[in-house]
């Protein structure tokens, strides 16, 4: 008879898988078993020795994952036991999309004990087992595929996570850096003399500001070229950052100028500070075939002072100081 023949056991084992698999239809799949249907899962305590074993454990699968699976059989060998009693192997593999995620599962093994009832072809026993996988014993093996996927997202979202602050951490300092000379840029300097000045309102501080400007730097750029320039800017942020103090912050205020923020200097510790810089920039070789110097303006805010009348102040110190002769420090 056909229904006794291989292909009508491919037939049922198909079907079977059909309704288990992709369409996740618990009342088809417990229709294809024989009445004293057993089998083995791949969790721990999926051993089903009665019917009613087996019902829950294709039950509790399906409802932990009830999205549909494909699968894909690349070996099935059906054995003719007797002609009441058919052992199918298979080897297959499965996918899903599930919880955003799609889980692929290669290399299953089944093996189907199928018995001839009036029927037809019926689900006897069932082993399934996976290629070493570890999970615990109530569960199924995709949650377990998906656990360790979740684990994996949660390196590779950790690890973007670290990128991302890092790339912000790189804006940052991209927007309040000048490229130059590694200082403060003026918008960066204007926010820390606003916050400086509210600090010493509140604690009832000093702040010192020192504006500089490098004398006869524009010759530098018409005669050896912007290059050269710029590179005697680097240089002269380089000076700077070496000298004030690590509470000092400095910024490069625009063109070959200056302005250096000194918390708790008064108008004494500034000026001195000024001075030192002076020297310092006057002992340094730049390569530029003379001695590269600066002025300095030095100011001390004083009780309700704005920022704009306080850099004011320190920028006309700095411009008697050029009308003075230059290479040298004036405060107000």
């Amino acid at each position: 008879m056909p229904s006794n023949g291989k292909a009508a056991i491919r037939q049922v084992v198909h079907g079977y898988l059909d309704a288990w698999l992709r369409e996740r239809d618990l009342a088809r799949v417990l229709g294809w078993h024989a009445p004293q249907v057993s089998g083995f899962g791949t969790g721990g305590d999926e051993a089903a020795f009665t019917p009613e074993d087996v019902e829950r454990v294709v039950g509790r699968d399906i409802e932990q994952v009830p999205e549909p699976f494909d699968y894909e059989i690349h070996r099935e060998d059906v054995r003719l036991v007797t002609d009441q009693v058919a052992l199918v192997m298979l080897v297959f593999d499965m996918q899903l999309d599930t919880r955003g995620q799609r889980v692929r599962l290669n290399g299953l093994r089944a093996s189907l004990l199928l018995h001839r009832t009036d029927d037809g072809w019926r689900l006897e026993h069932l082993h399934g087992s996976f290629p070493a996988s570890v999970h615990d014993a109530d569960e199924p093996y995709p949650v377990k595929e998906l656990e360790e996927r979740a684990h994996v997202l949660e390196r590779l979202v950790r690890e973007r996570t670290h990128s991302l602050e890092a790339a912000q951490r790189r804006l940052e300092r991209l927007a309040t850096t000048d490229p130059l000379t590694g200082l403060h840029n003026r918008m960066k300097a204007s926010e820390v003399l606003a916050d400086e000045i509210r600090r010493a309102e509140r604690h009832g501080g000093v702040l010192g500001v020192i504006m500089m400007d490098l004398d006869h730097f524009k010759p530098i750029n018409d005669t050896l070229g912007h290059g050269r320039g710029d590179a005697v800017l680097t240089e002269v942020g380089r000076v700077i950052a070496a000298r004030i103090r690590e509470t000092d912050r400095a910024a490069r205020w625009g063109g070959e100028e200056f302005l250096i923020l000194c918390p708790q200097g008064d108008v004494m510790a500034t000026s001195q500070l000024a001075e030192d810089l002076r020297r310092t920039l006057e002992a340094t070789d730049f390569d530029t075939g003379h001695t590269l110097t600066a002025s300095f303006g030095v100011a001390q805010l004083t009780p309700g002072e704005s920022a704009e009348a306080l850099v004011d102040r320190a920028d006309r110190a700095l411009y008697a100081a050029k009308n003075a002769g230059r290479n040298q420090v004036q405060g107000t």
